[in-house]
């Protein structure tokens, strides 16, 4: 299973690569191995020492001591244009708090590659009008292009978990709406109308804009219920609600 998961990412010398939560090791050695830019970033203080003693003589590894979402990828970035590759077998019950961190930094990813809960891989890759659409799916797909390799079963794992998981890749460099003007702005729409996915539009947008100007400006219909949005037409509403007087700087 290592081994179909380092063919997917397909990791070539030079390139940076971060590894969110090496854990162990078990992808560290053959991402070294490749050549590739090493740079693991771990939280647990009690995996820091032996990753250090196992691979801290090579030359393309660096390690941080740190939670990833609260680490400047930029920071390892070396020179202008670089692009970082993304990887990791994360944490189920923080999953989405560490792709949202990603996004942060989406302009200077090339591309991610995690291992998730298998549910939560629909989610990602699901499309408009579905029901495991939403938001995961919308912020996925404003920023990149989501795709599901392949399943994990649980028999792989020590010890096995009660779930399926999955690996899945985004691509950062695949052509895609220009993103919203206002990148925060934008995950509170989405989030603040699939937290209330039963309700139709019209409702859920009274906190953010005057519902009946953005029908009229977007052409939106605002009867319909937020999982029947394409990412255009989010991104379409979020830049109408920053346009409107009250929200100018």
């Amino acid at each position: 299973m290592v081994r179909k998961i380092i063919k997917a990412i397909d990791p070539k010398p030079g390139e940076l690569i971060i590894e969110v939560g090496p854990g162990f090791g078990v992808l560290t050695a053959p991402l070294l191995e490749s050549g590739c830019r090493y740079v693991g970033v771990e939280v647990d203080d009690r995996l820091i020492s032996g990753l250090r003693k196992r691979f801290g003589q090579r030359d393309n590894f660096t390690l941080f001591h740190q939670d990833f979402r609260r680490f400047d990828v930029r920071s390892v970035i070396t020179h202008s244009g670089e692009k970082v590759r993304l990887v990791g077998n994360i944490p189920y019950h923080i999953t989405s708090s560490i792709i949202f961190t990603a996004f942060d930094f989406f302009m200077h990813l090339r591309d991610m590659t995690l291992m998730v809960q298998r549910e939560v891989a629909e989610r990602i890759a699901a499309a408009p009008g579905s029901k495991t659409y939403g938001i995961l799916s919308v912020i996925s797909q404003t920023y990149a292009v989501p795709q599901v390799l392949f399943h994990v079963p649980p028999t792989v794992f020590v010890p096995r978990p009660d779930v399926e998981s999955s690996i899945v890749s985004w691509d950062f460099q695949a052509p895609r709406p220009k993103p919203p003007q206002d990148a925060a702005l934008y995950a509170r729409l989405v989030r603040t109308v699939f937290n209330q996915r039963r309700k139709k539009l019209r409702n859920t947008l009274k906190g953010l804009a005057d519902a009946e100007s953005i029908a009229a400006q977007t052409g939106i219909d605002l009867s319909r219920r937020p999982e029947t949005l394409t990412v255009e037409e989010f991104i379409v509403l979020a830049d109408t609600i920053l346009s409107m007087p009250e929200n100018r700087k």
